[in-house]
């Protein structure tokens, strides 16, 4: 019994290993990965859901870099942009515009896309954000405050190619905007848009 069960395990993996290597071929002779440069620009919906913040406000930004194809269907980007992140209303002020959350920053980070199809595409990213923001802090006495600090950006999202220049895309990223105990973070839905070189 134990004898079948190894035989039959072991056909498997060869088998595998003999569809691999053709699986590469194929995809090999139509690459669906991207080398070169591109710009991007989104715009959406940044929600805030901490201490004296619990609402959204309208959000874009641009980036821009070089992807290098590191296999037959997956770049590796390298990129650099910039993200504003809204202005969100303090609950229960919202006669109080000075009490307003900001947020906003650069980003310089990692693209690693994975293209599913020609057409379909996901994607991660991340990397380091310089949160610039200022609000009201998460205490029992919030004072407003300004700070400047580097942070962490993450996301995902998917997309499709409609020419192998233009690609549009829907994505979560997730903002670190934290400092001097304003606590900014943020997650922000958009849509974006993407042309390559």
């Amino acid at each position: 019994m134990n004898k079948n069960k190894i035989l039959l395990a072991a056909a498997l993996a060869t088998a595998g290993l003999v569809a691999v290597p053709a699986a590469f071929a194929q995809n090999a002779a139509n690459p669906t990965s991207q080398q070169g440069w591109y710009v991007a620009a989104n715009a959406g919906y940044a929600g805030i859901d901490k201490g004296p913040y619990d609402n959204g406000a309208v959000a874009g930004g641009v980036t821009g870099g070089y992807r290098f194809a590191i296999n037959p269907a997956t770049s590796l980007g390298v990129e650099v942009g910039y993200q504003y992140l809204g202005q969100v209303t303090a609950r229960g002020l919202s006669s109080d515009s000075s009490a307003d959350s900001k947020l906003r920053g650069t980003t310089a980070g990692l693209n690693l896309r994975y293209n599913i199809s020609p057409s379909w595409y996901g994607e991660l990213r991340g990397g380091a954000f310089y949160a610039q923001g200022q609000g009201l802090t998460d205490s029992a006495n919030p004072q407003y405050q300004q700070f400047n600090r580097t942070q962490y950006y993450a996301g995902a999202g998917v997309g499709y190619n409609i020419t192998p220049q233009l690609s549009m895309g829907l994505n979560y990223n997730y903002y670190n905007g934290t400092g001097r105990d304003v606590e900014l973070q943020t997650s922000a839905y958009t849509v974006s848009a993407e042309y390559r070189f």
